[in-house]
């Protein structure tokens, strides 16, 4: 009798201690059960995040390579100049290069390309500086994009041996480039930029010569960054103004989105900045 007295005893209270005990354990379950939603939805945030990220990636990387794609070609005067004739033998290899045929060449200019322009479109400028006697090479640039490329000019320095004096230039991003590996360069001697201007100051105190030359109807470049480049450049550099030129006919490519229409010809324009290119190359020693 007192046994079973002492057990219902020990049931009752242990039905009282679960009774008393089931809510916390009802909490920890629902505590529990939260948790793993929170986590759940963590985990479903972090996903939708990461899926937006290589959305917004692929987009960007698809609107990229659609810019890129859509190079400036060269046109009918390029590719005539890009013919070997009795004066320049051309060569269309790894670069474009004018060799002055039966002279003795000292000199050689290096030619950073506008971005997105196919680097052929620049061979009747460059053909017309080779025939007053200078190696002159086109460097063509992974993607048609100069930045990617700025130290292609070193390479082609080690090839020629018969060179003494350097030059390099460029055309609009081709010229910031350009300016870029002069300023860290000891075997340039001189920097022509078309339509360009240097992104810093090294170059002021160096001693290169620089010709910066650009034309009055240009559409496309900053007039204002142009002129406050100014502060940039070595106190000797030389300026020179095409009067009726515009920014795409340093090339033959046609005409740049966002550029004017020229009051010269696109022969005209090439044959000014020719002229001034030469009369910068004979003047470096």
């Amino acid at each position: 009798m007192g046994k079973d007295r002492k057990e219902r005893i020990s049931d009752d209270t242990f039905s009282i201690t679960m009774e008393l005990e089931r809510p916390l354990i009802i909490d920890q379950i629902n505590k529990h059960t939260e948790q793993k939603e929170k986590e759940l939805r963590r985990k479903n945030i972090k996903r939708k995040i990461l899926i937006t990220i290589a959305i917004i990636l692929g987009i960007s990387f698809l609107g990229f390579f659609i810019w890129i794609g859509n190079t400036y070609e060269p046109g009918t005067l390029a590719k005539e100049a890009l013919i070997s004739d009795k004066n320049v033998e051309v060569k269309i290899d790894k670069n474009i290069v004018f060799t002055p045929k039966n002279k003795d060449v000292t000199k050689g200019f290096i030619f950073y390309p506008g971005a997105k322009i196919n680097p052929e479109a620049y061979a009747p400028i460059c053909k017309e500086i080779a025939e007053a006697g200078y190696e002159v090479v086109i460097l063509k640039m992974p993607l048609n994009i100069a930045f990617l490329g700025e130290n292609e000019a070193s390479k082609v320095m080690k090839e020629y041996k018969n060179i003494t004096h350097w030059v390099v230039g460029g055309h609009s991003l081709g010229g910031v480039v350009a300016s870029s590996f002069a300023a860290e360069n000891n075997l340039v001697d001189g920097v022509v930029l078309l339509s360009s201007y240097p992104m810093t100051d090294k170059l002021k105190n160096m001693t290169k010569d620089v010709v910066s030359i650009w034309g009055s109807k240009d559409g496309v470049v900053n007039f204002e960054s142009l002129i406050d480049s100014k502060k940039d450049l070595p106190n000797n550099t030389t300026y020179v103004e095409i009067e009726g030129a515009n920014h795409s006919y340093f090339g033959d490519y046609g005409l740049q989105n966002g550029d004017n229409e020229a009051l010269i010809s696109e022969k005209e324009q090439i044959n000014k900045t020719a002229k001034s290119i030469i009369k910068f190359l004979k003047e470096i020693n």
